[in-house]
């Protein structure tokens, strides 16, 4: 069930969608019956829908919607509940509220492990996915990383800042450790990793040929002055790598694929 909230934030209006009594905040564009395959775009851990803003009035004649996963930004911060499958419910559920019919999941950061878990839960259901600077795992890190981790800052705002504090210890501590390369031959769509040119990217050189070995159809972009922030530095650089990918799927889809 959805429920339509008249504030607009930048090329997207608030909407509301609810997972098992989890009311989830999405800003859509609205653009029903586009040409364009739609577009969903995953967050990373801490990160609001309404930070990407600016990326829904750069797609074009694409619909596209933002997800604010549990905790985060305008949807509920349950007690409990943050497990990898909590989230990819999540993912499943604001595409089937919305009615997105076979989106392009655009992942940041934690967010690509989510949208790589829906993406191989629904092959059938995705026509493309980029994965924005990580790896094919979702991650439990040790104890003493997740205090490093809740205090790290993002565009300049401690993650712990970011989200309820409950909630961002529970990304964590309700996490396990899911390896995922043994089951990319199963995905059947274009994937675009994007990753950082700097030393603090999370796709290094090794994590790019792991890509490929598991994946030898994966497209890997890299942005050269951009760390594991891929964006905010130069917005620019980051659309030159991703818009390319939308449009060949476009195409692909123009061509009855």
């Amino acid at each position: 069930m959805t429920a339509a909230v008249t504030e607009p934030r930048g090329a997207g209006a608030s909407v509301f969608v609810s997972n098992g009594g989890v009311r989830l905040h999405v800003l859509d564009n609205g653009l029903l019956g586009a040409a364009a395959p739609p577009v969903v775009v995953v967050p990373g851990m801490g990160e609001s829908a309404a930070e990407y803003g600016w990326l829904l009035d750069q797609l074009g004649e694409r619909r596209a919607v933002v997800v604010d996963l549990r905790g985060r930004g305008g949807s509920d911060a349950p007690a409990s509940g943050y497990a990898w499958e909590d989230h990819i419910s999540d993912l499943g559920a604001v595409i089937s509220a919305l009615e997105v019919e076979r989106p392009v999941l655009v992942a940041f950061s934690r967010g690509s492990s989510y949208a790589l878990g829906y993406a191989l839960e629904h092959p059938e259901q995705v026509r493309g996915l980029v994965v924005g600077d990580y790896g094919a795992r979702h991650v439990r890190p040790p104890d003493a990383v997740v205090e490093r981790q809740l205090r790290a800052e993002i565009r300049g705002v401690p993650m712990i800042d970011r989200m309820a504090e409950h909630a961002a210890r529970a990304v964590f501590t309700e996490s396990r450790d899911v390896p995922l390369w043994n089951r990319l031959s199963g995905l059947n769509f274009p994937v675009l990793v994007i990753r950082g040119g700097r030393r603090s990217t999370v796709v290094t050189d090794q994590v790019a040929d792991q890509w490929r070995r598991a994946l030898p159809a994966v497209e890997i972009a890299t942005i050269p002055g951009a760390g594991h922030d891929l964006w905010s530095g130069d917005p620019d650089a980051y659309l030159a790598a991703l818009i390319p990918f939308l449009d060949r799927l476009t195409d692909v889809g123009r061509d009855g694929a």
